[in-house]
């Protein structure tokens, strides 16, 4: 496959800097609200902790005293970038506008009423150079925070995994050339790379049948999501709207709503301003963004345990891997002990595989669940999906090989410790039932252990009773 063209921008300290501030301008001014549920830039949630990229930030592990510790190895699941909305929203966007102009003057909103929609139709949810540039930065801070594990190894060592779906190869392909790009000189760069199909990782949520049937397919599934599209709090913005352009009939419903928020997103991601903007404040915004919350709650997440349960070939496949490297570690040539083992493991996905994955490591989990009647009283949920599943949204645990400090030059390691730290967007998160931000491999591998000893994906999936698939469909 080949890899993305690298483009490569030169500006001097005066264009960098009118570029700069065009740039925040555009982002800020074309809505002040940065919240849009999984259709998030990812720099618009993280730009404040993705600054550090000192070299080998991640390499060492400080934090146990009298102790060395080293990366051995990282695994990494990874959502696709930004991407231009699906075929779908391109063509209902397209008649919302219609039936707005024939509804309005033209000097009511000139902006919205001279709207004209310039996403591709051609393109069904492929990425946008917004999404291209999330993933090649990435793959370069990645590569710089773990300089010493990833230089000179051999590309053998490493293994990227893909879904079926063009995106996720772009993606891959994009966060390769950024990975290279700080690793190696650009003459040594290959522009193909090997990158492994596979649909039982990153979309199991298609392969699972249950899942299919009880869930993704089954309207009753998302009763909370539709109970709040109905509900007063989104009919009053909808209201707001037809007051704003002064529509005497009811033109909009609420999902015509929901939809205008997400290409107000779209729109100011990738052309920098969207007049679909100015049709809500930034309280309609939030209540929008609660209903996407809503959505993926019930299901990508914590609304139903099949979600969650039928991530664990996903989790089988991590932990199996760290195994690997440990028993390779253990028994290989300590002059040649890198060659054997996977160093890095990437694997890009989905939103659907991403919020299985997170409940299937229990990972923010609200006490109350998030529902139609709470909205008033969810105000620092940890499900939310702006923060937590933005375009670009990653998970990567990082492998720790720990040895006495004071170890002499003749003395043999008897037994090393391993260790576990969990990034989740760059930033560090506590492992469930750890104390601290690092935690013994042990003690995660025991926690999990159902789902990495015993996944048996065919019996979690089976697919419901005729009887019972008939009535929840």
């Amino acid at each position: 496959m080949a890899a993305t063209m690298k483009l490569t921008f030169r500006f001097n300290v005066f264009t960098f800097s009118i570029y700069f501030v065009n740039l925040i301008f555009c982002c800020t001014c074309a809505t002040p609200y940065k919240y849009f549920s999984t259709k998030t830039p990812y720099e618009w949630v993280h730009s404040s902790h993705i600054k550090d990229t000192n070299t080998d930030a991640l390499f060492y592990m400080n934090e146990l005293k009298g102790m060395s510790c080293s990366a051995l190895h990282t695994s990494a699941v990874i959502r696709h970038g930004a991407r231009f909305p699906g075929l779908e929203d391109v063509h209902e966007i397209s008649n919302i506008h219609a039936k707005l102009i024939s509804a309005i003057e033209p000097d009511v909103h000139p902006d919205l009423y001279n709207w004209v929609n310039k996403f591709p139709s051609n393109n069904n949810k492929a990425l946008s150079q917004l999404g291209e540039e999330e993933q090649e930065n990435l793959g370069k801070r990645i590569a710089q925070k773990l300089s010493t594990l990833f230089s000179d190894e051999d590309f053998n060592n490493f293994r990227f995994i893909v879904s079926s779906q063009e995106r996720t190869k772009q993606s891959a392909s994009a966060f390769y050339e950024g990975f290279t790009s700080v690793l190696q000189r650009e003459d040594d760069i290959e522009d193909e790379f090997d990158t492994e199909v596979n649909d039982e990782l990153m979309r199991f949520f298609n392969l699972c049948a249950k899942y299919v049937y009880t869930v993704e397919r089954n309207k009753t599934a998302h009763n909370e999501y539709y109970a709040f599209m109905g509900s007063e709090v989104v009919n009053k913005i909808n209201n707001k709207i037809h007051e704003k352009l002064g529509l005497k009939e009811n033109i909009l419903t609420t999902a015509n709503v929901r939809l205008i928020y997400l290409v107000c997103g779209y729109e100011t991601a990738v052309y920098k301003h969207s007049p679909w903007c100015s049709l809500l404040d930034e309280k309609d915004m939030e209540v929008l963004e609660y209903l996407g919350d809503l959505k993926h709650y019930y299901k990508n997440s914590y609304g139903y345990n099949i979600t969650c349960d039928q991530s664990c070939p996903l989790i089988a496949e991590i932990f199996l891997t760290m195994d690997e490297v440990i028993t390779e570690i253990e028994n290989g040539d300590s002059e040649d002990e890198t060659n054997g083992y996977i160093v890095g493991q990437f694997a890009f996905g989905h939103a659907e595989t991403l919020g299985p994955l997170y409940c299937g490591l229990d990972l923010f989990k609200d006490p109350t669940p998030l529902t139609a009647e709470n909205h008033n009283t969810q105000k620092d949920y940890k499900f939310r999906t702006s923060e937590i599943l933005p375009f670009s949204a990653n998970l990567m645990f990082i492998l720790y090989e720990c040895v006495p400090e004071e170890l002499g030059e003749d003395e043999e390691i008897e037994e090393a410790d391993y260790y576990l730290k969990l990034f989740v967007n760059e930033k560090p998160l506590q492992i469930p039932g750890c104390e601290a931000l690092h935690c013994p491999y042990k003690v995660v591998r025991e926690r999990f252990h159902q789902q990495i000893d015993h996944c048996d994906f065919k019996h979690i999936c089976q697919k419901p009773a005729l009887k019972l698939a008939k009535e929840e469909l």
